[in-house]
C-alpha cells in the first residue's frame, strides 16, 4: 500500500516499534511513495477520472477539511474541487491560525480529534511548524494528507510526476532542470519523486538558496545524476524545465535589484530548447519569472489540471469502497 505510517514520535510516547498499524490511510511524506503503486494504480486512475468515468458520487457522504496555516491557491482549491467532483463535502477556514491555534505540535492531537468528532473524514493540512503534520498523523483519528510542510509536499510531487508522464510519454531517462528557489518543499518533493525512476538527470540552477543536502544525497544514492549550474544555457539539454518562484514579490524585486533574477522566457529562449521540452511551474504566476511568449510547451495550466486530477485519484484511492 502507498499509505503507510511514517510519523515522528513525540517525546514520552511509545517507541515506533511498539506502535500498532494506523486505523486510517495517511499521506504525509514523499518518502512513502512507491513507483509500482504510482504507475499501476494512481496514473491509470487519473486517466479514468480525467475522462469523467466513475467520478460523480464516488465519495458521497464523506467530508474533507482544509486546515491551512499558510496561504494556498492551487493546493487548497484543487483538493476542494477534487472532493466536490467526487461527490464529497468540503469545509475550511480562511486562516487556520485564527481558529485552530497551535503553539506546539502536541496541540495538533486536540485539533484533529475535534474535527474527527464532527464526522470529518480527511484533513488536508498545511503547516511549516516542526512536527505538526506528523503529530496530526500520529493522532490517527482521521485521514491526514500533507498539503505542504516545511520541507515536503507529496501530492505536488505526484501531480508533477503525472505531468511529466503525460508531457514526455514517460519519466525514465528524462533530463529535468529546476530553476529558482531550490530550498523549498516543492523542489524537495519533486527530487524525491524523480529518484523513484531510472536514469534521471537533474540540472539545478539556483536563484536563491541551495537544494537540501540530504535530499541530494538521497537522490545520488539512488543513481540520479545531479549537476548544479549557474548559466541558463544548461537548460538547452533539458526535456523539462521546472520553475520554482522566490518566496514573495518583494523577494523577486530584491533579487532583480541584485541582478540575480534576469530569467526571461521569450521567443529566443524557447527556440534554443529541445522541440519537445516542456516548461512547468507549480505556483500561480506572480511576476516572478518573465514569460513573454505564447508556446504550447508552456504547460502551466495543464499542470494545474493534472494536479486536480491527481488529487481526485488520491482521494478516490484512499476511500475506495470497492
Amino acid at each position: 500500500m502507498l499509505y503507510t505510517f511514517y510519523g515522528v514520535i513525540a517525546p514520552n510516547t511509545q517507541h515506533p516499534s511498539e506502535i500498532a498499524m494506523p486505523d486510517y490511510p495517511h499521506l504525509t511524506a514523499t518518502g512513502q511513495l512507491d513507483r509500482q503503486f504510482i504507475e499501476a494504480r494512481l496514473f491509470p486512475l487519473c486517466d479514468t477520472l480525467r475522462n469523467g468515468d466513475s467520478a460523480d458520487g464516488r465519495l458521497s457522504g464523506l467530508a474533507l477539511y482544509s486546515l491551512f496555516y499558510e496561504p494556498s491557491l492551487l493546493t487548497r482549491t484543487s483538493f476542494e474541487r477534487a472532493m466536490g467532483l467526487l461527490g464529497g463535502q468540503i469545509y475550511h477556514t480562511e486562516d487556520a491560525s485564527q481558529f485552530f491555534p497551535v503553539s506546539n505540535a502536541s496541540h495538533m492531537d486536540n485539533v484533529i480529534k475535534i474535527l474527527a468528532s464532527m464526522r470529518i473524514d480527511v484533513v488536508v493540512l498545511r503547516s511549516s511548524a516542526p512536527g505538526v503534520v506528523e503529530r496530526a498523523e500520529f493522532a490517527d483519528a482521521l485521514t491526514v494528507i500533507n498539503g505542504g510542510s516545511a520541507d515536503d509536499h507529496p501530492t505536488q510531487a505526484l501531480a508533477d510526476l503525472y505531468t511529466l508522464q503525460r508531457e514526455l510519454g514517460g519519466i525514465d531517462g528524462a533530463n529535468v532542470a529546476v530553476v529558482g528557489r531550490l530550498e523549498h518543499r516543492n523542489v524537495n518533493a519533486l527530487l524525491r519523486g524523480l529518484a523513484l525512476f531510472e536514469n534521471i538527470s537533474v540540472t539545478l540552477i539556483p536563484v536563491s538558496g541551495g537544494a537540501d543536502p540530504d535530499v541530494l544525497a538521497h537522490c545520488r544514492q539512488r543513481g540520479m545524476c545531479v549537476n548544479i549550474e549557474s548559466d541558463v544555457e544548461a537548460l538547452q539539454s533539458a526535456d523539462a524545465i521546472y520553475l520554482n518562484a522566490p518566496r514573495t514579490l518583494a523577494h523577486v524585486q530584491l533579487l532583480r535589484s541584485r541582478g540575480a533574477l534576469n530569467f526571461r522566457i521569450d521567443s529566443d529562449f524557447m527556440a534554443a530548447l529541445k522541440p519537445h521540452c516542456v516548461i512547468m511551474d507549480p505556483m500561480q504566476r506572480s511576476g516572478d519569472f518573465s514569460v513573454e511568449v505564447d508556446d504550447d510547451r508552456l504547460a502551466f495550466y495543464r499542470q494545474s489540471e493534472n494536479a486536480l486530477v491527481m488529487r481526485m485519484a488520491i482521494l478516490a484511492d484512499m476511500f475506495d469502497r470497492g
